[in-house]
């Protein structure tokens, strides 16, 4: 479990930093370094008493805690990491004849610490599953035709039903779907954390989704571990047409390809493959969807806008960095591609019990319009 070694760190971190230092008894330190070790033992909890980490047996209060006391874990190793930088910056100073000492006793910080990165936990868990707002993002493109001035496209991304959202929850993002009327929508992987057996009947609201061309979809790297095919089978009955390495030409031209996820490859299906995806297509502008942001092949050249998702915006936004790399710099928002389009890595419209915290970057369910014109400004 790779995950594994990072939280027993982190919990071995803060214990050395915060607890070890307090000036009271070896009981009350003991308690609360236990108390910090088993918020990082969240997986192996999943694991041992839920069946399984990608998908504990768990009721969701249950999961919900686990999930806001490890991220309040993380919190509190990252606050206790800038104190000891901090401190070790005054020390350099005092030697230089500075007098500025750390505020506080140890006991008070601590206390505080642990109470802002418990509140950062909290607020950041209830982030990540309330429902999302809607985000309206104009794209220009240039060779758009001027029939399609003002097509609107809804991108859902990464919803994840299943461990904690359920049937409820996306009746009502569909809802807010429907509201805005969409020409499109598309879906860009990752819908679910569960077997169809399982879960069918959670995602039964997908089927009540009215867009004027359309539902399309592709996989994400999830559907591969939960029986890819079995819920390609379940998406397009409920309306969901999955594009598999093909694509749909919409009135006026527009043209939506789609591409499985890349992981595809090791359950025996194809993999990602833009050229086939948009074989024969006409020359209109082309829309690419795409789980994964960056993969072998993509972005493309061929194609004027990719839609994408997989990062989850990197959650909290001093981890955005470190998703970016492993995923070729795209992590949130709207991007120029060096291949000379233009691509939108969704932030998700859900939550995935890895790591279910939002701090800084919402979930969205993303709205596109399109515009035939280049402003100074293509996003807002």
């Amino acid at each position: 479990m790779r995950l594994l070694l990072p939280s027993i760190i982190m919990a071995g971190y803060t214990i050395l930093s915060l607890v070890l230092p307090l000036r009271t008894g070896l009981g009350l330190k003991a308690v609360i370094s236990v108390g910090l070790l088993a918020a990082g033992l969240k997986y192996v909890f999943y694991q041992v008493v839920g069946g399984g980490f990608f998908r504990p047996d768990l009721p969701t209060p249950v999961m919900l805690a686990a999930e806001a006391l490890y991220a309040s874990l993380l919190m509190l190793f990252v606050l206790a990491l800038a104190k000891d930088i901090l401190g070790l910056a005054l020390r350099l100073l005092r030697l230089f004849g500075s007098s500025w000492t750390m505020p506080f006793t140890p006991g008070i910080r601590c206390a505080l610490l642990v109470f802002f990165a418990l509140t950062c936990g909290v607020w950041g868990t209830w982030q990540a599953v309330r429902v999302p707002n809607v985000r309206t993002v104009n794209i220009y493109l240039s060779k758009l035709p001027a029939e399609l001035e003002g097509f609107t496209l809804v991108q859902l991304s990464d919803l994840h039903i299943g461990p904690v959202q359920k049937k409820d929850w996306l009746n009502q993002v569909v809802n807010k779907v429907n509201a805005l009327s969409p020409d499109t929508v598309v879906i860009t992987g990752d819908s679910i954390d569960g077997l169809p057996s399982a879960i069918r009947q959670e995602v039964t609201p997908f089927a009540s989704i009215k867009a004027k061309y359309g539902v399309f979809g592709v996989t994400g790297n999830h559907e591969y571990y939960y029986d890819a095919q079995g819920w390609i089978a379940t998406f397009r009955a409920l309306g969901i047409d999955m594009l598999n390495n093909e694509h749909r030409v919409l009135p006026d031209g527009l043209v939506i390809g789609g591409v499985p996820d890349n992981t595809a490859a090791r359950f025996g299906g194809e993999g990602a493959d833009v050229n086939a995806a948009f074989a024969r297509a006409p020359q209109g502008p082309r829309v690419l969807l795409s789980h994964k942001p960056s993969d072998k092949g993509i972005p493309s050249p061929d194609v004027h806008l990719q839609l994408s998702g997989h990062t989850h915006g990197g959650l909290i936004r001093f981890l955005a960095p470190l998703i970016g790399r492993y995923n070729g710099g795209y992590v949130n928002g709207l991007y120029q591609t060096p291949q000379g389009g233009l691509l939108y890595v969704s932030p998700g419209t859900g939550l995935w019990n890895g790591f279910s915290c939002r701090l800084g970057v919402p979930s969205e369910i993303t709205r596109f319009v399109l515009h035939t014109q280049t402003p100074s400004s293509s996003k807002s």
